[in-house]
């Protein structure tokens, strides 16, 4: 919270001090500045949401693992991690579907098999387009 009101106050001191230097330009001008400058600080502010740990809603990528999944009010915040790269925490909104889904990829982990979740283009009805796959580990030779 200290890190987004300092963001706006530098945002206000940056509108003032653009202000001042041009009080001889037309009054058009100021606001395109203040405006572009006010975009600007909202999308530094939503690459600094992004970056805290948020759980976002975007679509979930092609193929992940799930490390952990939270009840939350009406979503279910999910624990993914892709091949290769870092956990990332995703809100989908909760089912009975996704639910169902959900406690059969833990059943799989408990059961000692290395699962991976993949999404289908082809969405059917009542499906979440999502599948679960076994991995295939290739042992070295003894």
């Amino acid at each position: 919270m200290i890190l987004y009101s300092l963001l706006l106050i530098l945002l206000i001191i940056y509108i003032f001090l653009l202000h001042n230097y041009f009080k001889t330009k037309k009054y058009f001008f100021k606001i395109l500045v203040a405006l572009s400058i006010s975009i600007f600080f909202i999308f530094l502010y939503q690459a600094i949401k992004d970056n805290e740990g948020y759980a976002v809603a975007e679509s979930l990528p092609k193929s992940f693992y799930i490390l952990n999944s939270y009840n939350h009010n009406e979503h279910i915040l999910l624990l993914i991690k892709e091949e290769k790269s870092i956990p990332r925490l995703y809100k989908i909104k909760k089912s009975l579907e996704l639910n169902k889904f959900l406690n059969k990829y833990k059943t799989l982990k408990k059961n000692g098999q290395d699962v991976i979740v993949k999404m289908d283009n082809v969405k059917e009805k009542d499906s979440l387009g999502m599948y679960i796959e076994s991995i295939h580990k290739n042992l070295p030779p003894k």
